[in-house]
């Protein structure tokens, strides 16, 4: 396997960007562009040796992007940006969220609330809810305290804020989630939500990815050590978390052609929180690798609503670049489809010769598509058994 080019998600996923945004939004989309990371990983046929193949992990960066987006679409004023920063968090940090799954995790009983809080020089962390559908894990953290002027994710290189969050790392029954056992395919990102005291982190276990291996049990301890800026002892919390084991897995195999392209969408899986694409991909020209193609995918519903994308991480298969296979991550539909459809879109780039970079985009700020009818596919779902997980008889 080698490096797969999946910062295209990125640029899809923060395409609600407006061109002229404030320099707090702006710096922040920056710093999630450019959290994308390559990390080693091992095969079964050199556990020996240390792999010289990488993946790119991308998965937070896309949530994050996305959120980011909507922020700035709909951002404050100054003034109540700092009313804000006075108001305690009410109710349900979930609730702050742009993402309909985790809005309503709460109301369908989903949602573990806890205790768990730790204080150090005047300053408390705690973790109010957490989530886990088995495929992502979501932490609600909430800060309490005086003098905190900055939002708790307002930290860089040339800002050190007070209580901003300097470094996270997550266990899972004592053990990093780099743990060589999981192949690479967990991936921890940070988010803001629209209070600037509480931030999301999620865990997304590519279990596809991985041999269809879950890298996360089904029930486990998790161990959150949260280091923030201008406090000398890092916040270590320790959470029981148990899965929600509420799934519908819909194969499907449906294979289209476009050119020397073959996509098939292997299987739709869904959560009462989250939807996932697994696909693969193959070329089948021998001069031609993947890692020269900029399609992006979208998923919609019977409606023709598009779904958030809540993130995602792909592999290539060889070292030609000839198959990767995907597991893209996007939010829950709001009403049970009848059927849902796999879209996939060539964007147009202000550079007309590049396959990379910025978007062209059209007067609404929206990126300029050309959709490839040839691979689309829809596929019927479940209703009955879709709409009673998701709560809706």
């Amino acid at each position: 396997m080698k490096h797969i080019e999946l910062d295209k998600e990125l640029r899809e996923a923060g395409k609600q960007l407006h061109p002229k945004v404030p320099d707090m939004i702006r710096r922040r989309q920056d710093e999630v562009y450019a959290s994308l990371a390559e990390i080693p990983m091992q095969t079964k046929a050199d556990r020996k040796h240390r792999s010289r193949k990488k993946i790119r992990r991308v998965v937070g960066a896309v949530a994050a992007a996305a959120f980011i987006g909507v922020m700035s679409s709909a951002y404050l004023s100054p003034a109540m940006a700092e009313s804000l920063k006075r108001i305690p968090v009410i109710g349900s940090i979930f609730k702050l969220t742009n993402n309909l799954g985790l809005q309503t995790a709460e109301e369908r009983g989903l949602v573990a609330m806890t205790d768990t809080r730790i204080t150090h020089e005047g300053v408390t962390l705690s973790i109010p809810e957490v989530s886990y559908d088995g495929i992502r894990l979501s932490m609600a953290v909430k800060r309490e305290g005086e003098g905190l002027a900055h939002g708790m994710m307002d930290h860089n290189e040339s800002t050190s804020a007070r209580g901003s969050i300097r470094d996270v790392n997550v266990l899972i029954n004592g053990q990093t989630m780099n743990n060589e056992s999981n192949g690479g395919r967990l991936a921890l990102i940070g988010k803001p939500t629209l209070d600037p005291h509480a931030v999301l982190y999620e865990l997304f276990d590519y279990s596809y990815l991985n041999g269809g291996k879950a890298a996360i049990p089904d029930q486990f301890q998790l161990t959150a050590k949260i280091a923030l800026e201008g406090i000398a002892e890092p916040f270590i919390m320790e959470i029981p978390v148990r899965k929600n084991n509420e799934l519908i897995v819909m194969p499907s195999g449906e294979t289209r052609e476009w050119g020397s392209l073959r996509l098939t969408l292997e299987e739709v899986t869904f959560t009462p929180i989250t939807t996932v694409i697994r696909m693969n991909i193959e070329r089948t020209d021998s001069a031609k690798s993947l890692n020269s193609d900029s399609l992006l995918y979208e998923i919609w519903d019977d409606q023709g609503r598009v779904l958030g994308m809540v993130g995602g991480m792909g592999v290539y298969e060889d070292n030609s670049q000839k198959h990767q296979r995907d597991e893209l991550l996007f939010d829950r539909f709001a009403d049970a489809p009848a059927h849902i459809t796999l879209k996939a879109f060539l964007p147009e780039f202000e550079d007309p010769s590049a396959n990379s970079g910025p978007y062209k985009l059209d007067e609404n700020s929206e990126i300029i598509k050309t959709y490839v009818q040839d691979l689309e596919i829809t596929v019927p779902v479940d209703r009955a058994s879709l709409k009673k997980m998701y709560g809706q008889q």
